[in-house]
């Protein structure tokens, strides 16, 4: 019965774009772009992250870890001194046996951007002005 019920649940609504955007950015101060990546290069390695792809010309990072969590990572100038950084978090999530395939679903907690990158980076940046 427990099982039924459990199937029979509804998915969670989808976070407006919006929010995402909110949850995903943090502005942060740094000499200059290059300095910025050179952090979060850093960042994502220290935290146990393989990173997959860099591309310096347009400043993105992909990154893994594990088979559970990829990580997309993208900076862009906000003013002279400082940079946004946004970041997407997508989870593998298995599929049930009624048919459901398996897929990456996108992180939408706050906490997890907080916890899992944005408190590291800013540790990484004032680690790197010392």
């Amino acid at each position: 019965m427990a099982l039924l019920l459990a199937s029979c649940q509804s998915a969670p609504p989808p976070v407006p774009a919006t929010q995402s955007r909110v949850i995903q950015t943090r502005i942060f101060e740094a000499s200059n772009q290059q300095a910025l990546m050179h952090a979060i290069l850093i960042t994502l390695q220290d935290s146990g992250y393989n990173i997959v792809k860099v591309n310096l010309s347009s400043y993105e990072v992909s990154a893994q870890k594990g088979d559970h969590i990829l990580l997309s990572v993208m900076t862009y100038p906000y003013n002279k001194t400082h940079f946004a950084v946004r970041v997407n978090a997508q989870k593998y999530q298995i599929g049930d046996f009624i048919g459901k395939t398996s897929n990456y679903v996108i992180i939408t907690d706050p906490t997890f951007y907080q916890i899992n990158f944005f408190d590291p980076l800013s540790k990484t940046l004032f680690l790197q002005k010392e």
